[in-house]
């Protein structure tokens, strides 16, 4: 019994110290613009202008709204109207996670997790 209990205690501390590890962007970079990704010059122009139309799109249209922006500044530093709900906010993306194989998604930066001050 004390085999099965010490095995799962290793299997969670594993599974946690593996989703730690694996950072924000796994196989990608986070690029703060695309102005930074075309000077990175890792990724072709093409996929930088691309990933980053496809992140701004997502941040703006793939996911629920917060009812007002004041409710969403409570989590996010900076919020924008949703794209498609009238009256609905959004966090603003501090960057965007660009994979090599065209796969791009927003990055966002929560309160209270390092983030910058609503004032700056």
């Amino acid at each position: 019994m004390k085999v099965i209990v010490f095995a799962l205690i290793l299997g969670i501390a594993g599974a946690m110290a593996w989703f730690a590890f694996r950072g924000e962007c796994p196989d990608g970079q986070v690029f703060a613009s695309e102005q930074a990704c075309l000077a990175a010059g890792q990724l072709p122009p093409a996929l930088c202008r691309q990933g980053f139309a496809e992140a701004q799109r997502a941040a703006r249209e793939d996911q629920a709204p917060f009812a007002t922006q004041d409710d969403c500044l409570r989590q996010f530093p900076r919020c924008q109207p949703h794209g498609a709900v009238v009256s609905g906010f959004v966090p603003v993306p501090r960057g965007a996670c660009i994979v090599a194989t065209g796969k791009s998604r927003p990055v966002y930066q929560r309160i209270g997790s390092g983030s910058e001050p609503r004032g700056s």
